[in-house]
């Protein structure tokens, strides 16, 4: 009979000989690559919190490019009137209301603000006010400003050329 020890499946431990066989150990390794319920609900967290603080910023983009979007629409009508007016060689006009430019709706939020030549401040439309550019291209000196909730994108006019001015013009 040959003496075994525990852990050993040598058959010749025991014996007192040098062996070839070693003693081994059994060794459990966890060779799982997922992930644990807990990391996941951590990350998930991480990533809520971050997508709940940019959200309010998200939404403000989306505002302000809507007020661009408008500011550009008018700033191509003018030109367009402008150009009419010089082609046609007659009067052409655009309608300006508190919540539209030429007829076209502002976007949601947003309003129109102008002040004239002998304005003090900025002010709404008068009912039925417009904007007049005459056969040869000159309009009333105008700035319009357009007003949304946290932001006011403003729009002065030359009145000889009728395009933007920009910066000290």
């Amino acid at each position: 009979m040959k003496a075994t020890s525990a852990g050993n499946s040598c058959p010749e431990a025991g014996s007192g000989h040098p062996s070839s066989c070693h003693e081994f150990s059994q060794v459990i390794t966890h060779t799982d690559s997922g992930f644990t319920l807990l990391e996941i609900i951590i990350a998930l967290s991480l990533v809520a919190i971050l997508v709940s603080a940019s959200i309010p910023y998200l939404f403000d983009s989306f505002s302000n490019s809507a007020g661009e979007r408008a500011a550009e629409s008018i700033v191509t009508a003018s030109q367009e009137a402008r150009e009419k007016a010089i082609a046609t060689g007659k009067l052409q006009s655009l309608t300006l209301e508190s919540s539209a430019f030429d007829r076209a709706s502002l976007p949601k939020g947003w309003k129109l603000q102008i002040k004239g030549l002998n304005d003090a401040k900025f002010h709404a439309p008068e009912r039925g006010a417009t904007w007049e550019f005459t056969s040869a291209g000159i309009c009333e000196p105008l700035v319009l400003k357009l007003v949304g909730d946290n932001l006011s994108i403003t729009l002065p006019f030359d009145a000889l050329t009728g395009q933007i001015l920009h910066g000290n013009e």
